[in-house]
Parts: structure tokens; sequence; C-alpha cells
């Protein structure tokens, strides 16, 4: 028998509504870069259906208020079953991935009555409401069920925010979601960049140039990576993350091209429990330097990994760890509003000074002032004009006593303008080049190239024994391009 008081309980306890409805909505869309189920069967026969990847996207936003009835908690734990697959999903089906579901630690100690319990209870979402007008900060949400952690994204949406999530999928059809390999991980940054694209195309009140990246548990990783390569990415935001941990995944992600510690130039908060700290590289932490990181350990020893997704304090609500209820209550209210806090601060420009509270230490790093990136100094180039780009090189070279970017980079720019027809500009890096780097040969032969283009074929062959002056006494050739500038000079000298 379903108690009343649990009918009676909401799934948000104690967290307080923000002044919008919640909308849901489920969207179903194939990756078709990426074929997901194989194209034969083992005896070679091909296989009818659709083979792509498929993605499952679910939308919280904010609402017009309905009289609709709301999605319950076995409304998501439904959604589990159509995680690999689109369409209607048999009863029996729906049932196979709840039991797989609540075999997941913790999970597993929850009888077939509180299982009814919860799956009663009502949620605050309803699908397909109508959303409201106006656009609103985007949160990237940890890939994962909707049955494990839907009241967070519920909770940001009724504050103004437009939450997105997708399930966790292996790599091709018969690999666990999480298969902890190279593979795996690149799978899953993936999945993470096609369903912003299909947020971008689909979902209109999103703001795509202000974007926050929320990871719990491997997540965690994820949703710095999603700032490493995104600058519309203004926040992270880690719940008991895996994301310090220096384990064989953290090498295999080092070993991603997009993988740049010094790429990470936004705020971070990582919010961590006890038992994940003391596995923790510090390192990783600091190495973030130019991110404002506050770091929030949360001593109590009771609590459990999931306490940091809805489900941990669902689970209370029917009766499990009855004797810790308050406890993991408070947590669940604690996390969830720092995490608000936290992102309205960064993409809603708010404050968010933490402080330490019973049973939460809080240390801050402040970020140092960031390099230009060369990124930012060719996307200024395309963008402003050379003069812009140079005026911003001169400033930082001058403040910092290095340059900004390297030889290197400044030549490509300087060719790339030059035969791109903007010779002028592509003239005037290079001659940047030539002034902040006076003992390369390599700088002075480009120099030259640019003026040949120009016509001057006087001024171009000056350069270029300037350059052959240099040749012998640069230590920072190899041998082979040694040999490729001095042909170039003779070839000017002729």
């Amino acid at each position: 028998m379903i108690s009343a008081l649990v009918l009676a309980a909401t799934l948000w306890g104690g967290l307080e509504p923000g002044p919008h409805a919640v909308g849901f909505k489920h969207i179903e869309r194939y990756d078709a870069s990426r074929p997901y189920r194989s194209a034969r069967s083992l005896d070679g026969t091909p296989r009818s259906g659709e083979r792509a990847r498929p993605i499952n996207i679910y939308v919280w936003y904010p609402a017009e208020a309905s009289r609709e009835t709301p999605l319950t908690f076995g409304d998501y734990v439904d959604l589990v079953a159509n995680e690999t697959r689109f369409g209607a999903i048999t009863a029996e089906a729906k049932q196979r991935a709840e039991d797989s579901l609540f075999a997941a630690p913790l999970l597993n100690t929850v009888t077939r009555e509180q299982r009814a319990q919860l799956r009663a209870i009502p949620s605050s979402a309803v699908r397909d409401a109508r959303p409201v007008a106006g656009e609103f900060p985007l949160i990237l949400y940890s890939l994962g069920s909707a049955a494990l952690a839907h009241v967070t994204p519920e909770y940001l949406a009724s504050h103004g925010y437009v939450v997105v999530q997708a399930p966790r999928v292996g790599a091709f059809a018969g690999l666990p979601a999480d298969n902890r390999d190279a593979l795996d991980l690149d799978t899953k940054l993936r999945d993470m960049d096609f369903v912003l694209n299909v947020v971008r195309a689909e979902v209109k009140q999103a703001d795509m140039r202000n974007i926050g990246a929320l990871g719990f548990s491997a997540g965690g990783r994820w949703a710095l990576a999603a700032a490493m390569k995104n600058p519309d990415v203004h926040a992270v935001v880690s719940l008991d993350s895996v994301m310090l941990f220096n384990d064989p995944i953290n090498e295999a992600w080092k070993r991603l091209p997009s993988y740049n510690l010094d790429a990470v130039k936004v705020p971070v908060l990582h919010m961590v429990r006890t038992a994940f700290a003391k596995q923790e590289d510090p390192t990783l932490w600091e190495a973030m330097r130019y991110a404002d990181r506050t770091y929030m350990l949360f001593e109590e020893p009771m609590l459990d990994h999931w306490d940091f997704q809805s489900v941990g304090y669902a689970t209370s609500l029917a009766g499990v760890r009855a004797n810790d209820a308050q406890k993991i209550a408070t947590n669940f209210e604690t996390f969830n509003r720092l995490t608000l806090a936290f992102l309205d601060a960064n993409l809603k420009g708010k404050s968010f000074s933490p402080k330490d509270q019973p049973g939460i230490k809080v240390t801050h790093l402040a970020a140092e002032p960031a390099p230009m990136t060369v990124p930012e100094f060719l996307g200024a180039i395309d963008e402003d004009g050379a003069d812009a780009a140079i005026a911003a090189y001169r400033k930082l070279w001058k403040s910092r006593g290095t340059p900004p970017v390297t030889e290197a980079v400044v030549n490509v720019a300087g060719y790339n303008l030059l035969l791109g027809g903007r010779p002028a500009e592509g003239m005037k890096l290079l001659a940047l080049n030539a002034e902040v780097f006076p003992n390369s040969a390599n700088v002075y032969d480009s120099l030259a190239d640019a003026y040949l283009a120009a016509g001057d074929r006087e001024k171009a062959r000056e350069l270029a024994k300037k350059a052959a002056t240099l040749l012998d006494a640069d230590t920072t050739l190899t041998p082979e391009r040694r040999a490729a500038i001095k042909t170039s000079i003779d070839t000017k000298l002729q």
C-alpha cells in the first residue's frame, strides 16, 4: 500500500521554485554520421532498419502554467527503456529497464513496495507545456538517466534556464553504457556535441552563447571538456565527479586533441564528498590556472554518491536510509541551491561568495590572467582585421614581457593573408614578426616574400640578405628547416 505521506511528498523537498512553471520535451534524433548497430549478422545477412546512433534528448524549460498532469517519478523511469531505441516500448521492456536501473548501488536496496511508492510521486514538469517567451541560458547537464537526476533540471528551469540531457549510451550496440575506455570517452564527448547542435536548431528558448556545463560522476570530465572546446561555455559545475581523478581514463582523455587545462578559462565549482576527494590529484585542480575555482568538500561521512542526484533524496522519501533522512534532505537542498547560485552568478551576473558551513569546507583559487590563444589571435585577424589583432598583441607583449603567440603562428597568419587577397595586412603581420623575433632568419625570409609579392624586388633582396646573415647562427632550426630557408633565400638572391 502506498502511504499518503509519500504521495503528498514533493521530490523537491524544501527547494524554492522559481517564477516559471516547468515544461519537459523529449526529442529523438539519429546521428547519421555514426553507425550504432552492425550492418550484417554473423552469417552475413544484411540487417534491416535504422542503424544510425540514436540520441534521446531531454529538455526542461521555463513554461507557462498548465493544468495538465505533471510527470511522475515512474514516467522518468520508463524513459530508460527508450535510451537505445526510439518508438513504442512494451511493458516487458519497461520492466527490464526498471529492474536494470534499480540494480545500481544504493538503488538495489529499494524494495518492490518502495519502488511503487517512488513511481507514484509527482514531479513538477509537464510534458510539452507551452514555453514562455524569451531566451534563457542553456545548461548542458551530465549525460545520464532522467530518472536519477530530474529534480535539478526542473529546479533550474523554474529559475529561468533551459536544461538538456541525453542518456549514457555505449559506443555501439552491445557495449555497456559506461565502458571506461578512450573510445567510450570520445563517444560521450561527441554525443554532447550532437546534443548542442540539435538544441541550436530546435530549442529556440536556448541562448547558445550563454552555456553552463554540469557534470555528475564521470560527467565532470565531460563538462570540463565542454569548457575546453566551446568558448560559449561560461561556467562548469561538478557534482561529486571524477574530474580530478588521475586514472587510466584521465590518461586517455589527455591524449585527445581537445584536452587542454589551460583552455579552461571559466569559473569552476567542484562539490565533492570526502570519499572521492581522497582519490583526487590536486595538481589537476592547480593546473586549471586560468579558471576561477571553488572547491567545496562535503565532509558528512554517511553521504552516498547518489546523494548528489535527486534519486538519493527520492529513495529516502520511500523509506531507504530512514535514520539519515534529514541529512540526505539537507545535502540535497544544499547542492541544488549552490548550483543555482553559482550559475546565476556566472550566467546572469549575480554574486557568488560561498562560506564554510557545518560539514562543508570551502577553498578558493583565483584565476591568473589568461594569455591570448591561437584561436583568439587568428579569430581577431579574421573578424576585426590585422591592425586590431596587432594592437592586442602589442598590448599583451608589453604587459607580460613575452610574445603572446609564437613566431610560427604569426608567420602562418601572415602568409594566409598574403595568399588570400589581403597582402597589405599580411605584410604587417610578417613585419611584426621581424620586430619581435629579430634573430630569426625565417621571419626576414618571410617578410622578403611579402615585398616580393608587392613587386618590391630590391627590398625583398635586402631582407633576404639579412636572413642569410642570421641563418647559420639561428639555433632554433632543424637541419631540414634550415635547408628549406636557405633554398628560399638563394632563390631571391639570384
